[in-house]
């Protein structure tokens, strides 16, 4: 597709993912966009699309009711079987259904992660958190901290939550970058299938033998009338959805702090501010072409943004990485700022009705890490130069799969 200039000529449309000179950041392609205007037309694999880039405009439409998750007119798409599974996960694949059963999917899931059960599991995250940096201390340097830190750690949560044996840990740790792999849809299929047949078999086992879990409480739920096939599949959410953008974002945690000396030494110096440290590594967590920053949605009626009508059924990118570093929102938006003052809230975790389930616990997990890391071992260091590591820009969630690092 093409879109006219104010001249009348021609002009190609953007098309994402935008080349990006760096492994972490936004891609200058999409600043200037932003720089532009808050919301621009562009091509992406599947479709044409607005991109929304503004801090302003992308939170209100992240509340915006009109706004879903499902295509009202679907058709034929060069979307991949990955992204297909992501939307079904939040029951969000269907149009004739997205309206009632998202929201149930929500209405059962939400308690299970309450902020007085997440604190409740913040000392045992804890001494997670203090043998994983025992054993990484212990190892001959250097060491692949992504293996051991960023990986085990939100999986190890994930086996609490569920009730999982730790154990199997290793079995489903691979599961997410599987399912969500969009360079091979056979693959993909294949591992969520495996993920299906685990969680079936894990639920009809908690049924007989019920734990201190979220299985376990979803049996119990209304009555006991929920289906062993409707557990699974909530059960499947929150193993794909549980911990692969929290390794993510220790990863570019740890990259960032390391690009930003004086923050780390400060952090080093002063754990209290592993909260703020934990706020500011979501806000610029964005690695590679970006992929990992965009949250697509469909258009369910006309909606106006900036003077420029999206129309019922158009595809919309909400840009949440630009959106957090828009210098509208966020002053010296590109600094790594520990004492940044009385900042507004990042959209990392997205933004009103659909805002993640999970956000209290991925804090309590990054701030763990981050309150400790860097005092117990001063001197890590990359034991690779940056630019030699790889972002997987085939996985939905991107990420590393190693690194490598000194200390």
């Amino acid at each position: 597709m093409r879109d006219v200039t104010r001249t009348g000529q021609m002009k190609e449309l953007p098309r994402l993912p935008f080349d990006n000179p760096d492994i972490l950041g936004i891609a200058p392609q999409m600043r200037a966009l932003q720089q532009e205007g808050p919301i621009t037309r562009v091509r992406t694999a599947g479709e044409d699309a607005w991109l929304v880039t503004r801090y302003d405009e992308v939170k209100a439409l992240l509340a915006d009711r009109r706004l879903g998750l499902s295509n009202p007119s679907p058709k034929p798409s060069a979307k991949s079987a990955a992204r297909g599974f992501m939307m079904a996960l939040m029951a969000g694949d269907d149009y004739a259904t997205e309206a009632t059963d998202h929201p149930q999917m929500r209405e059962l899931l939400v308690p299970r992660f309450s902020t007085r059960r997440m604190r409740l599991m913040k000392t045992r995250i804890e001494h997670h958190v203090d043998d994983l940096l025992d054993q990484l201390a212990d190892s001959a340097a250097p060491v692949d901290l992504h293996h051991a830190l960023s990986f085990p750690l939100p999986t190890m949560v994930v086996c609490d939550l569920l009730g999982v044996p730790l154990a199997d840990r290793e079995r489903f740790g691979q599961w997410a970058r599987g399912t969500f792999d969009q360079s091979d849809n056979q693959h993909s299929a294949n591992t969520f299938q495996q993920v299906v047949d685990y969680m079936t078999e894990l639920v009809a086992r908690k049924r007989i033998e019920p734990g201190d879990d979220i299985l376990s409480e979803l049996i119990a739920e209304k009555d006991g009338t929920l289906s062993d096939a409707e557990i699974a599949q909530l059960g499947n959410a929150v193993l794909l959805f549980g911990y692969e953008t929290t390794i993510v974002r220790i990863d570019m945690g740890v990259l960032l702090l390391l690009r930003n000396p004086a923050q780390r030494a400060e952090l080093a110096r002063n754990p209290a501010l592993a909260p703020a440290a934990v706020e500011e590594i979501l806000r610029l967590a964005v690695g590679g072409k970006g992929s990992n920053a965009l949250i697509p949605r469909y258009a369910h009626s006309d909606v106006t943004v900036g003077g420029t009508v999206i129309r019922t059924g158009d595809a919309v990118m909400l840009a949440i990485g630009a959106a957090n570093i828009d210098g509208r929102a966020f002053p010296d938006s590109g600094l790594f700022d520990l004492a940044r003052v009385k900042p507004r809230s990042h959209l990392a975790f997205g933004h009103g009705t659909r805002h993640c389930i999970g956000r209290v616990l991925a804090r309590i997990e990054l701030t763990a890490v981050f309150e400790r890391l860097f005092r117990r071992l001063p001197d890590l260091q990359l034991a690779v130069p940056e630019e030699s590591l790889r972002w997987q820009e085939h996985r939905i969630t991107g990420g590393f799969d190693e690194i490598p690092v000194t200390f």
